[in-house]
């Protein structure tokens, strides 16, 4: 059974909120692909980026993970006939209930709901306010480190997932740059839209994670690309403000 990297970016009790953003907050989107009457199991997928949530059954994510112009996250991949995507924790917890309520593909934005509150779900609180200069962090989920634990079987045609336990990293910095910035690649589309550049690049999997302040220990931002070489040398990640996009979640 092959089990690998499922997309490709440009390139990171009851739910309560947490004065220090960890990586109990995040969860990856996972998609898996396969063919239910293949003896052994024919399957293939992994993790496709990185959420986060901001109130108890609504998470934020970045809109290129969700569809590209030429596949779609909720598609099974070539030449299998199902597919199964869930969202999942570095503790082995699962959520399948979910659906993308609206897409803002202006702010590189996708907003998802889940259909009921999950107990191991993390609200991260949101700062509206950032400097240049910030100390910052993200987590997230690099694909090319794949998957240390899982275990899938079929079930009267459907995929069980047995367990599956993700592995969280962090990268950081400080923000060297906020400026408008126009750019339409890869399936990232922004207009003139003031960003967040920070002084670091960022590897495949970070996209859709949150953007940490080490002064507030709060949300800042949305990770959504990596500037290409031929722009910046230095190829520097970019998050979307979430000062820009607060009013479209509320």
């Amino acid at each position: 059974m092959a089990f690998y990297i499922c997309a490709a970016l440009i390139v990171a009790g009851s739910p309560s909120a947490s004065p220090s953003i960890s990586s109990n907050h995040v969860w990856a989107i996972i998609k898996v692909s396969y063919d239910p009457n293949s003896v052994p199991l024919k399957a293939e997928g992994g993790s496709c980026g990185t959420v986060f949530f901001v109130n108890s059954t609504t998470f934020l994510t970045a809109h290129h993970l969700i569809g590209t112009n030429t596949t779609s996250l909720f598609s099974p991949n070539p030449g299998y006939p199902n597919v199964r995507i869930f969202l999942a924790n570095s503790h082995g917890d699962i959520i399948d209930d979910f659906s993308i309520a609206k897409r803002v593909p202006e702010y590189d934005l996708a907003i998802g709901r889940i259909g009921k509150p999950h107990p191991a779900v993390l609200v991260c609180p949101l700062e509206m306010n950032i400097d240049l200069g910030d100390e910052v962090y993200n987590i997230g989920f690099p694909t090319d480190e794949g998957i240390p634990d899982y275990a899938l079987r079929i079930e009267g045609g459907r995929l069980i997932v047995e367990r599956i336990r993700m592995k969280p990293s962090i990268q950081q910095g400080a923000v060297k740059a906020i400026t408008p910035v126009t750019l339409r690649a890869n399936d990232v589309n922004l207009q003139n839209k003031t960003v967040l550049i920070m002084n670091y690049s960022s590897r495949i999997g970070f996209s859709g994670g949150p953007l940490v302040s080490k002064r507030s220990g709060k949300v800042v931002g949305l990770m959504s690309f990596v500037i290409p070489r031929e722009f910046d040398l230095s190829t520097p990640v970019v998050a979307i403000r979430m000062a820009d996009v607060k009013s479209l979640v509320d």
